[in-house]
């Protein structure tokens, strides 16, 4: 009986499978897992490597309009401008020039002497102080005031040297009084225009601050135009 249990197993171990084949399928499946893919991907699988995009320069609107504003004057500039000739001037042509400037009859000068001989000789009015008042910019103030309403109308008198003078006082505030006639022209009306002009340009500005008095006393030449 032991020999046929013997036997028994004896044949039960010599039907078992092997193990080994399927040791080797698994060793070269892990290896191709672990090291051919890994081998193949740097083989056959390459990075591209990273390239920065391209920057653009901001510009604000004020600085381009003004580089457009600046071209568009130069090309302005460039189509004004006259190209200088580069040709050359015969001598002939020159020589003729000189005798032309030479032969170039005088500028009429009529007009400019009419317009000189209109210029009045005498001013239009005179102004003094008997006080020593050294303020000459207050005094043509004054006088540029009163010149202004000084309108006498013409036909009034056939004298060629008419004139009336008036005095009259300015107080430190700039207003006025006693204005009087201190030589008539003869022509009443003539001298009624004068007084009016000087009332009619008061107040005049307050006295300067220098100034010691606080009235100024002043004599007024107007002369009359025909």
């Amino acid at each position: 009986m032991a020999s046929s249990i013997a036997a028994s197993t004896n044949h039960d171990f010599s039907r078992e499978p092997s193990f080994w084949p399927v040791v080797f399928i698994s060793l070269a499946f892990h290896a191709v897992v672990f090291i051919g893919i890994p081998v193949l991907t740097l083989v056959f699988y390459h990075t591209e490597k990273y390239q920065r995009p391209p920057t653009f320069q901001l510009v604000s609107m004020k600085a381009s309009q003004a580089l457009l504003a600046r071209k568009a004057v130069q090309k302005v500039q460039s189509k004004t401008v006259p190209k200088k000739s580069t040709t050359p001037v015969p001598q002939k042509n020159k020589a003729k020039q000189s005798t032309k400037n030479e032969t170039k009859p005088l500028e009429n000068n009529e007009d400019l002497s009419e317009l000189l001989s209109s210029i009045p000789a005498t001013p239009v009015s005179e102004i003094s102080s008997t006080q020593n008042f050294k303020y000459n910019w207050y005094l043509q103030n004054v006088q540029s005031r009163v010149e202004d309403n000084w309108k006498p109308p013409a036909g009034l008198t056939d004298k060629k040297d008419a004139s009336v003078t008036v005095s009259f006082t300015i107080f430190q505030d700039g207003s006025i009084s006693k204005v009087s006639l201190t030589q008539p022209s003869g022509v009443p009306t003539l001298d009624n225009i004068a007084i009016k002009s000087i009332q009619s340009s008061a107040p005049f500005g307050q006295l300067p601050i220098g100034f010691s008095n606080n009235k100024l006393d002043l004599s007024y030449t107007l002369h009359y135009e025909k």
